[in-house]
């Protein structure tokens, strides 16, 4: 029997919103953000700048090497901000 699928309220569908974008959710959750972004006049722009954020650093990082010492500077910040990068 597949899952139901809830209607979500903005503060969620953002909350979620880059989850969704990189596709991180499980399939009932994208489905819910999916569903809200589809009829939330609010929300749709985020979720258009979320795509065209990531595809211009698609775009950038095809044409561009990030230099060595880049990454380890930034998994370090994020580790200090409280985030895990595991």
């Amino acid at each position: 029997m597949p899952e139901e699928i809830h209607a979500i309220d903005c503060q969620t569908a953002v909350r979620q919103l880059w989850d969704y974008l990189d596709e991180e959710l499980d399939d009932r959750r994208m489905s819910e953000v999916r569903q809200h972004l589809e009829s939330c006049s609010h929300c749709l722009p985020h979720a258009e700048f979320g795509t065209r954020f990531i595809q211009a650093l698609s775009s950038a990082r095809e044409r561009h090497e990030m230099p060595p010492d880049v990454r380890p500077q930034v998994m370090a910040a994020l580790n200090e901000a409280g985030f895990s990068t595991d």
